[in-house]
């Protein structure tokens, strides 16, 4: 048994992607223990309204089959939101961020959205994610409009019109959330796996080799791209699929 935490699905309400069920599929046969980092449904931008019963959310339960669940609410699927559709099914287990302990070390399993502003320069750096937090979760309509109107957020079809300038503004924005998850993961002496980004990041911070890593942050990108993190002993890593 491992745990397997995968992310950034983006489902469209009327169908589960492919590759998901293949990977419950498999997750299941090795009895593992599966756990979502966020944005396994696009809930926003699409709004409330067009989710009401999404056939995908029908699809991933019925592939669970009472199988445990742990998700991890992210920014396109709001955890207020989700509280509801996933009221009927009992084994799939909600949660706003995860905490775990294996072979003595430390896990915090979390989507990432909230490092996704940096207000260090108004010295609030670390009131900024209780922010983003707070608006995901009880005006994530509003909070969608703010990130787009303030830049926030990755444009969708900028990056056809204006590939360099657009290239450099996920980069930038890539960058704060890593740097919010390192921050994170060094003051709480533990290893940060997030989503989000849709970008492969692997930032170590080491004691000694004896002791090993005293903190890291994971970001193995999506499931779309074929990739998850497998937590194994000591150690947390990508994981391809075939």
């Amino acid at each position: 048994m491992a745990i397997w935490v995968s992310s950034d699905w983006h489902c469209e309400p009327g169908k589960l992607k492919g590759a998901v069920a293949e990977w419950i599929k498999r997750g299941k046969e090795g009895n593992h223990r599966l756990i979502a980092a966020g944005d396994l449904f696009d809930i926003l931008p699409l709004g409330k309204k067009h989710c009401k019963n999404p056939d995908s959310i029908k699809e991933l339960a019925a592939i669970l089959d009472g199988y445990t669940f742990e998700y991890v609410a992210g920014n396109h699927d709001p955890y207020g939101t989700m509280k509801k559709l996933l009221a009927p099914y009992p084994n799939i287990k909600l949660l706003k961020r995860l905490e775990i302990e294996d072979s003595g070390r430390k896990y915090y399993i979390t989507h990432g959205h909230q490092w996704a502003i940096d207000w260090g320069y108004l010295g609030l750096r670390r009131v900024a994610p209780r922010f983003v937090e707070f608006m995901v979760r009880w005006f994530p309509s509003l909070w969608y409009r703010i990130c787009r109107w303030r830049g926030w957020l990755a444009r969708p079809g900028a990056a056809e019109k204006t590939p360099g300038k657009e290239s450099q503004h996920i980069t930038k924005l890539t960058r704060i959330i890593w740097g919010g998850a390192a921050d994170h993961a060094l003051r709480k002496n533990c290893c940060v796996i997030l989503g989000h980004t849709h970008t492969v990041c692997r930032h170590e911070r080491a004691l000694s080799r004896e002791e090993g890593f005293q903190a890291y942050v994971l970001d193995d990108g999506d499931l779309t791209d074929g990739t998850y993190v497998e937590i194994r002993g000591k150690e947390a890593r990508p994981v391809f699929l075939a």
